[in-house]
């Protein structure tokens, strides 16, 4: 009997990571994303799916309500990567509180300790994405790294060059990535961020500010803030901010 219900359990496990679809690249919508809402607040969810390096891959927004907290310490399986959207929250990871405002982000390793607390008096949003690598996790590759981590939007320098600027978040392995590379890119109006060009590693541009185009293959998408927009290995984009403010987004690439 054990070993039948054994044989079921592991059945069903595999059916709901054979349900993954793949990640289609094209603009996610945060305005048309579907919405959960709980006494908390509310979750949008962005994407679910599957990509080449990563069998799970998902991110949601998450509207915190004033004096409400999101606890994710029990140990898991999955890597979780926060940015805040919107708002300021209190974030205790491992036990050490650290306050962070806007556009600030905190790494997770898979068992480690965060609890989200928004102790402002106004509701606050943050991205989650929580994701786990087809390849084996490397928990000795993660620890040589530094381990789970927090970067402060205000300890990162603003580059100016002649299209806008670059925030350089970092780049560095995690438990799950052989390489996490993030940085926070500002297009000035009527700028392109580079010729439609291609590479190996997949990638997320995530709007924070402003609004502009996407080529993502021969397609030219609409983006604007809050919108995430996935592409995968080798397909032909770049982004042009064609409005006229200025435009600044996340660009996230993992291999």
């Amino acid at each position: 009997m054990k070993i039948a219900l054994m044989t079921i359990g592991l059945f069903f496990s595999a059916t709901i990571f054979a349900q993954l679809q793949p990640l289609v690249s094209k603009v996610y919508s945060y305005n048309n994303a579907p919405a959960a809402n709980s006494k908390k607040g509310a979750i949008k969810t962005i994407f679910n799916g599957s990509g080449a390096i990563l069998s799970n891959h998902n991110i949601k927004v998450v509207a915190l309500v004033s004096g409400k907290k999101m606890n994710y310490e029990k140990a898991n399986s999955t890597e979780l990567f926060i940015i805040i959207k919107e708002g300021s929250l209190s974030i205790t990871l491992n036990d050490k509180l650290t306050e962070l405002g806007r556009g600030s982000i905190v790494c997770v390793m898979p068992g480690d300790k965060l609890l989200i607390s928004n102790n402002s008096k106004s509701i606050a949003y943050y991205y989650a994405m929580d994701y786990v690598s087809i390849a084996a996790p490397n928990a000795e590759r993660g620890a040589k790294a530094g381990g789970s981590f927090i970067v402060n939007w205000n300890d990162i320098a603003f580059k100016e060059h002649d299209r806008g600027g670059v925030r350089n978040f970092f780049i560095r392995p995690t438990v799950m990535l052989n390489k996490f590379d993030i940085h926070v890119s500002t297009m000035n109006p009527g700028k392109v961020s580079h010729p439609p060009h291609t590479h190996t590693n997949e990638e997320i541009i995530l709007m924070l500010d402003g609004s502009g185009e996407m080529q993502i293959g021969n397609e030219h998408q609409a983006c604007q803030a809050g919108d995430v927009v996935f592409l995968n290995s080798m397909v032909l984009h770049n982004f042009s901010n064609n409005s006229s403010k200025p435009a600044t987004y996340y660009a996230i690439q993992w291999n």
